[in-house]
């Protein structure tokens, strides 16, 4: 009896074991594009967006033992499904080109995904209903339009230092110069800011109406692993939200 129930606490919670096997498949895809493009010659990438595009899917395995349950199963999850549309799809498999709202969308969403990520760093760093509404949706905001700056800086510095073309091929003036043209990376910047600014509506509507809106339930899941210093336990609380 005791065997049995020692063998049931350690089964893998049901959204953790699907994060494994859809990262560990798509490992193993990737292995096969990347030796398969290398063996018939066809670089429609980089080896080194390939070989990094593989890397990617080895991050739960890895971050996992090194934060433990500092990060929680959702993050993981939401971290698998964006980079198969953002990076297997749009980068490997060529959305990005052949489709030409693709790119935008997957900025638009990320936009939005990243004020979870400000969300997540927010309920680390302290008690998050105990932080002012207005705070959380600024901090959240400010996040997000960090990220995409640096994925912009990220792109240039591609582009500059191993010849990739990830904000445009370069256009030549009557001058004779050739130059980039910046729209690619302003419609990149505004898609972003457009999906934060749907975050923004989402917390506020989630702050004002007093519901959960899944909010709720995603703060509780972000603060798994953080524990109240005796101070911050006698603090108040600036929110106090009903569930659905």
């Amino acid at each position: 009896m005791h065997l049995a129930q020692t063998a049931g606490t350690r089964r893998l919670p049901p959204l953790r074991l699907a994060v494994y096997i859809a990262s560990a498949i798509l490992f193993c895809v990737m292995v096969g594009i990347t030796v398969y493009r290398a063996v018939h010659q066809q670089w429609q990438e980089s080896l080194l967006v390939l070989l990094g595009n593989t890397a990617l899917w080895l991050v739960p395995f890895v971050a996992r033992p090194l934060f433990k349950e500092k990060i929680s199963d959702s993050v993981y999850a939401i971290f698998v499904v964006f980079s198969f549309f953002a990076s297997f799809l749009g980068t490997v498999m060529g959305f990005y080109g052949s489709v030409w709202w693709y790119d935008l969308i997957m900025h638009f969403i990320f936009g939005w995904l990243a004020c979870y990520i400000g969300l997540f760093f927010a309920c680390k760093l302290a008690p998050i209903d105990r932080l002012r509404p207005l705070f959380v949706i600024l901090f959240c905001f400010a996040v997000s339009l960090m990220f995409a700056a640096l994925w912009e800086i990220f792109e240039f510095s591609g582009d500059v230092l191993i010849g990739n073309n990830a904000q445009g091929n370069p256009i030549l003036t009557a001058e004779g110069n050739y130059v980039i043209d910046v729209t690619d990376t302003m419609e990149d910047i505004l898609c972003n800011t457009c999906g934060a600014l749907l975050f923004v509506v989402h917390y506020a509507a989630h702050t004002f109406s007093g519901r959960s809106l899944l909010l709720s339930e995603m703060k509780r899941d972000f603060s798994i692993g953080r524990k109240l210093t005796p101070a911050e336990q006698s603090l108040p609380t600036h929110a106090s939200v009903q569930e659905d």
